[in-house]
């Protein structure tokens, strides 16, 4: 095989594939890159009328990436080449054009410039078959839509949790809402947005996504209205972004249904400014994550009374206090709360979101932190043995997604600490 890219476009290809392909596994060929040169049918149809092309590939058997980059092909080959060798030696090399030669042996040379390096490279019929891309469910959604719900929602996806459905993060989608749920049994993160209905008007779905696919997604995915399209096959999700396809295995497992562990009712209800409320809990988490004596990490205390929430807490390495004024109606109530989980929730909230609604009910029962404006999560009442008669703002507020809206919906819920008496 015999093949000049330029420089660029090979490390555009490179760089996300290098972080699909695993450095440490027992099959050498999923140590590696694919190189085809041209393309190969048995990987996939691509464009006849242009000889000229390499696609490259990266699989794991979990998840995998494949992009196709213009070249100028002088001999065809099929090779699995070394990842962290060939992106290091790539990325050392001068800008400019950069030759790929190798011989039936395997000895891969690659020059640029006046430097050249010999590695080796293994036949490329050993490298995994890859699935199909094609799903029986298409969607075509702008990119920073779902890259906003995934940001606003990964950091509540665990990461190595007995519970299958922990490790993943739920897409749903209904009635033309796409729905991303993430929950590791002490808080849970959602957000959904609306998504325009296809020429085929494809019917809902509902699968679980690994986690750490999610983060690699994140990487890819651009804050602009360019379309990506989703497909759905049988045990797979295929995601094209620009051009690359990038897929992983589902989860096969199911998920819990979060929408029951959701309050329908709340007896204390709070607005406040979140960037506020986000620095007093910056601040706190000074002391809640001391260590100090082994102490460990303690909780910090939320005192909501009268016009402000008093914060607290104690630890062997000192103490805090914190005041944030809040507009409250119902019942005073003081809740304690791990502070890592309260102050993740605060970070993933969208960055225009200057005022946010907490509501709650019992200091033994989770809080929900919401947008201040704007259709709600979930349709909460005000409980009436509190509120009597009063429907306050809540009542007749929508719980649909606005097509047109460049916001999300989102909602936070967290589960407090039982605090020491």
């Amino acid at each position: 095989m015999k093949v000049t890219f330029e420089k660029s476009k090979l490390m555009g290809a490179l760089g996300p594939a290098a972080g699909i392909s695993q450095t440490k596994n027992t099959l050498v060929s999923v140590d590696g890159l694919l190189f085809e040169c041209p393309p190969n049918k048995r990987y996939g149809d691509y464009d006849l009328d242009n000889p000229n092309l390499c696609r490259i590939s990266a699989f794991d058997l979990e998840k995998g990436l494949r992009s196709t980059i213009e070249c100028n092909v002088y001999e065809e080959g099929l090779f699995v080449i070394n990842t962290q060798k060939i992106l290091q030696i790539v990325r050392a090399l001068p800008d400019g054009d950069i030759t790929l030669e190798i011989d039936n042996t395997g000895k891969v040379q690659i020059s640029g410039g006046y430097s050249k390096f010999e590695i080796a490279a293994t036949p490329g019929d050993d490298f995994p078959t890859m699935p199909m891309f094609i799903g029986e469910n298409v969607y075509k959604i702008p990119q920073y839509k779902v890259r906003s719900l995934i940001s606003e929602t990964i950091f509540a996806v665990a990461q190595n949790d007995q519970r299958a459905a922990f490790n993943g993060a739920l897409f749903k989608i209904k009635d033309g809402e796409l729905t991303v749920v993430g929950c590791d049994g002490n808080r849970l993160a959602a957000a959904k947005c609306s998504i325009a209905d296809t020429n085929d008007s494809p019917a809902d779905a509902e699968m679980v996504i690994p986690g750490k696919f999610l983060g690699e997604l994140m990487k890819l995915l651009r804050d602009t209205e360019d379309e990506l399209t989703m497909m759905i096959g049988r045990k797979h999700i295929i995601f094209n972004i620009d051009g690359i396809y990038f897929f992983t295995r589902m989860l096969e497992t199911e998920y819990i249904n979060y929408e029951k562990l959701l309050p329908t009712t709340y007896m204390t209800q709070a607005y406040l400014s979140r960037a506020e409320l986000l620095g007093a809990v910056e601040r706190a988490s000074i002391v809640t994550e001391d260590k100090l004596g082994g102490s460990g990490r303690s909780y910090v205390k939320l005192d909501f009374s009268g016009n402000a929430i008093t914060m607290s807490s104690v630890s062997s390495g000192g103490s805090v206090f914190e005041k944030v004024m809040i507009a409250k109606d119902g019942a005073d109530v003081t809740i304690g709360f791990n502070c890592r989980y309260l102050l993740e929730s605060l970070k993933a909230c969208p960055s225009d979101c200057d005022r946010i609604r907490i509501r709650l009910n019992s200091p033994l029962m989770g809080v929900v932190i919401e947008p201040a404006e704007g259709p709600t999560f979930i349709n909460a009442r005000p409980d009436a043995s509190i509120f009597g008669d009063r429907a306050l703002d809540v009542a007749e507020n929508s719980t649909s997604c606005d097509l047109d809206s460049k916001t999300n919906m989102f909602m936070y819920f967290v589960m407090p600490i039982r605090m020491n008496k």
